[in-house]
């Protein structure tokens, strides 16, 4: 099920004026009848070493004015207390194999039992090969059709449109997704001012973590119901890594180097996005389901974990008039970029707000650089 809308460009490929309303966000939404694929488990991984925003203020180069008030700076801004840092030389595949192995345990399955694996993450251990045939080798698979699907924050929620469409094809009957992040090695603790926070600030609520999540076929009810995921190119530049977009022109320039993110620009950007993105959600569901407001359908609402700040300021811009069926993480856990919407999920199963097998409806909200916006709607 799908809408045709305007590209947003003339005939000689020359681009319009940003204007939102030019946007028809779910064009190509997948809407299901009968759910393909189901969620069989998740796994996490969390490095034991929890950083607080003391500690993190003590790691960074600042003047003493700023470096003072750095912890309650971060507090006030975000609303993130702590993170996980693994230790130094971590790899992310190996944050992958803990979570996968946690999965596989919790679904009563044995690796072998696996046809494809995904990692998806903005992390990797290198450039070449995928990271899946790192985490393939370290799990002793000898033989697997294993790859990498990278889209910022959304990869975890790409796989997943990936691997319903490869158990939809006949292409795949159990897929495993996995991903490893190390954000603490991309944080930027050289603060030179307070302009320079404004770029720097996000790198300091980056944790560590790794996340992992088994589908295969759906046999009833239970499963993903609905996919929808987008990018807003144009806006690319307001987070990446390395924070020098000229990295190639540079003698000697890296791909690795520091996280950027303009924080008030990006705010900004997803802020309005989300607004018109959920205005449009809401109408189709009242013309196609008689959903007065979908969120009162909605279980549980598990958003990408910026920060608890962002949450809330997204939360009111869309109306929802509760944060109780809200999932948020990033107090605790920081942003993990890839991981943590799986993270969040897991904590929400823990706490037995929602497990697999319940028929509860949960809808995840991807937000990442690029800019990306989209969600999943799974029946747990």
């Amino acid at each position: 099920m799908g809408m045709q809308g305007k590209l947003g460009r003339d005939g000689m490929g020359a681009k319009h004026a940003f204007d939102l309303k030019d946007y028809e966000f779910l064009r190509y939404l997948q809407v299901f009848d009968k759910p393909i694929s189901r969620i069989v488990s998740i796994g996490v991984a969390l490095p034991e070493r929890v950083v607080d925003n003391e500690e993190i203020a003590g790691m960074v180069e600042a003047p003493p004015f700023l470096k003072r008030h750095l912890a309650t700076l971060i507090y006030r801004v975000t609303g993130n207390k702590t993170r996980r840092y693994a230790e130094p030389g971590t790899p992310p595949s190996e944050l992958a194999v803990k979570a996968v192995n946690q999965a596989l345990e919790r679904a009563h399955l044995e690796i072998g039992s696996i046809d494809t694996l995904i990692f998806a993450s903005t992390d990797m251990d290198t450039l070449e090969p995928a990271t899946a045939n790192i985490v393939q080798h370290k799990l002793g698979v000898p033989l697997l059709n294993s790859f990498d699907v990278t889209n910022a924050c959304n990869s975890f929620l790409q796989a997943m449109n990936v691997a319903n469409g490869l158990i939809a094809s006949g292409g795949a009957r159990r897929v495993l997704i996995c991903s490893g992040e190390i954000g603490s090695y991309v944080c930027n603790r050289r603060v030179e001012n307070m302009k320079d926070l404004d770029i720097k600030l996000g790198g300091l609520t980056l944790g560590d973590a790794g996340a992992a999540m088994i589908l295969e076929p759906a046999d009833g009810d239970s499963g993903l119901l609905e996919i929808n995921l987008n990018s807003l190119g144009e806006y690319w530049e307001l987070c990446h890594v390395p924070e020098t977009t000229d990295w190639r022109q540079r003698e000697g320039g890296i791909i690795h180097g520091w996280f950027y993110l303009k924080m008030s620009a990006l705010a900004e950007v997803a802020r309005e996005v989300t607004k018109k993105y959920f205005k449009e959600y809401r109408k189709f569901r009242q013309e196609n389901f008689n959903e007065k407001d979908f969120f009162e359908h909605i279980d549980r609402v598990v958003p990408h974990q910026i920060s608890r700040r962002f949450i809330e300021v997204i939360a009111k811009s869309i109306s929802l008039k509760t944060m109780d069926r809200v999932v948020v993480t990033a107090d605790i856990y920081g942003n993990t970029a890839s991981t943590a919407i799986p993270l969040a999920m897991n904590l929400m199963m823990e706490q037995g707000l929602s497990v697999i097998g319940s028929g509860e409806e949960v809808l995840l909200y991807g937000a990442a650089s690029g800019f990306g916006i989209g969600h999943l709607r799974v029946r747990m």
